[in-house]
């Protein structure tokens, strides 16, 4: 099946009926859920959007298997021009839901596309698991599928390892294997979206520790796969919810999970990385370079949620005559030059762009890397100045129904109402779309959601530094002690967007397991 409909997807998802407890009951069929309906026609939206004729030239592309068009999530640039391609598509989707959706199909597309870029170093362990990533990668390509990914281990006793557990499989381990595929036990979290997704993707994050082997699995499932249950979060969108009161928590709601794996068979088709001796050195090795494309989907999420901040900002400000006040101002331009540094990492990294040796292009520099790492105390910034700017008057905010009550309706239209031209109904309903993403409950999983994005961000910046190619900046504090006199001044390159080789044995910590990130306390630990 080429690109397809929401229809299709909400249809293929009815089908395949995954095992999901939602507020401890059995949910029987996801798609009539009600919790579940609007983030689904969130998504079924998306899957309509790529075959619209306004979008489709750039949210799709003539798969090489068939001709058929395929989402540009799965489009791997061999040219410049493919490269801008992916970033219209990633940029369109994520405007979409102005970044509040951040497991959007698009982000699994690229994450697998990814795996089959990989597929060399995978079959480290034998050929048939690179074929294996290759395959997968294309039975999703060409079937549309929508993926959530499980990466972390349940926080049980952070100070020891999994095997260390005091049950070996609290955490997602290998229990054997069969001629059909390998047996596995355990939980991972943090399935976002996955009651309504049709496949699993799981592989570990934040490296392996030396005798977990058995802990370094990386496969894909369906959703529906026996053995899989989810078991969801309480949720940060409670119904009934309409619109008015709530425009983004009652649409883009992504529902958080625990998945519990009880025997699950993985077919061998499915496996990547199999659990068995040397697989942690695998997963450790896999190396960083083809994450500068996922780097595109996450920029282009984030963009889109800064966009959306600036102007919120400047609309509660106009709306309640504030912007000529110089501290209003000094933050308004505060919050636009964030904005416009992280637009100009976003479209720069794409105009230093370069091509890999064997033949991909991405995007060139850390830039991307540095605006992700910085992206959760620059939203936090955000949200602290919409929520100073709109203070008190988000306590006196009625509701729609207040708005339809003929009683009512005089008073809140002279004393709710904004600056002259802005009336009670259009004051009311910023204020209440400001507050949505600044106060609700849905804005505090998303600002948490933001923070812990790609994991912990102190140990993702401290990678961040291990990997960093000093070497130049230290030579510049060399010329100023006076050690290069004589030498010449380097001149500054046309392209100094260096890409990020595959160092199997310098990750640093944004991949490979840290002997010091335990505490000491718990090292050798039985």
């Amino acid at each position: 099946m080429p690109a397809r409909s929401g229809q299709d997807y909400v249809e293929s998802l009815r089908k395949r009926a995954p095992r999901v407890y939602l507020g401890g009951r059995l949910v029987t069929d996801v798609t009539a859920e009600p919790i579940f309906q609007e983030p689904m026609r969130a998504i079924a939206e998306q899957y309509d959007m790529q075959l619209d004729p306004a979008y489709r030239d750039v949210m799709t592309y003539p798969s090489p298997t068939t001709g058929d068009p395929v989402s540009t999530s799965f489009l791997i640039p061999y040219t410049r021009d493919e490269l801008v391609k992916k970033r219209k598509h990633f940029k369109l989707r994520a405007d979409h839901n102005f970044g509040f959706m951040g497991r959007a199909p698009d982000f699994m597309n690229q994450f697998v596309t990814g795996w089959h870029l990989m597929a060399d170093r995978f079959a480290r362990a034998g050929a048939l698991f690179g074929e294996n990533a290759t395959r997968y990668y294309e039975h999703i390509r060409e079937r549309d599928l929508f993926l959530t990914h499980m990466l972390i281990n349940p926080q049980i006793d952070r100070s020891k390892t999994s095997a260390q557990q005091e049950d070996p499989y609290l955490h997602l381990g290998r229990v054997g294997d069969t001629r059909d595929g390998i047996i596995v036990r355990g939980a991972k979290m943090l399935g976002t979206m996955a009651p309504i997704t049709e496949e699993v993707a799981v592989i570990p994050f934040g490296g392996i520790p030396p005798g977990d082997d058995a802990y370094a699995l990386a496969f894909g499932v369906p959703s529906s796969t026996p053995g899989l249950t989810f078991i969801c979060r309480e949720t940060v969108s409670p119904l009934p919810r309409s619109r008015f009161d709530h425009p983004l928590s009652s649409r883009f709601e992504e529902m958080d999970c625990i998945a519990v794996f009880d025997d699950v068979l993985v077919p061998w088709d499915r496996v990547l990385v199999d659990g068995g001796r040397g697989s942690g050195e695998i997963i450790n090795t896999l190396g960083a370079d083809f994450n500068a494309l996922l780097n595109v989907q996450t920029s282009a999420r984030l963009l889109s949620q800064l966009e959306f901040f600036c102007g919120l900002a400047m609309r509660v400000a106009d709306a309640i005559g504030i912007t000529g006040f110089l501290h209003v101002q000094e933050k308004l331009g505060e919050m636009l030059s964030h904005m416009e540094v992280a637009r100009a990492v976003f479209y720069g990294s794409e105009a230093m762009a370069q091509q890999l040796p064997n033949g991909v292009w991405v995007p060139g520099g850390p830039g991307l890397r540095a605006f992700h790492l910085q992206s959760g105390r620059i939203y936090s910034r955000f949200v602290e100045i919409v929520q100073t700017l709109a203070a008190g008057g988000f306590f006196y905010a009625p509701s729609e129904a207040d708005l339809a009550n003929p009683e009512l309706r005089p008073y809140l239209d002279r004393y709710v109402r904004g600056r002259a031209g802005v009336t009670a109904e259009e004051r009311i309903a910023l204020f209440k779309l400001a507050w949505d993403v600044t106060g609700e409950t849905f804005a505090q999983r998303m600002a948490q959601y933001v923070r812990f994005y790609s994991g912990d961000p102190i140990r993702l910046t401290a990678g961040f530094y291990a990997q960093y190619d000093r070497a130049p900046l230290l030579e510049v504090v060399e010329r100023a002690l006076g050690r290069r006199d004589g030498e010449p001044i380097p001149i500054s390159p046309d392209n100094p967007g260096a890409t990020i080789p595959y160092q199997p044995d310098t990750r640093g910590m944004a991949g490979t397991y840290v002997q010091t990130s335990l505490p000491a306390q718990g090292r050798g630990r039985g």
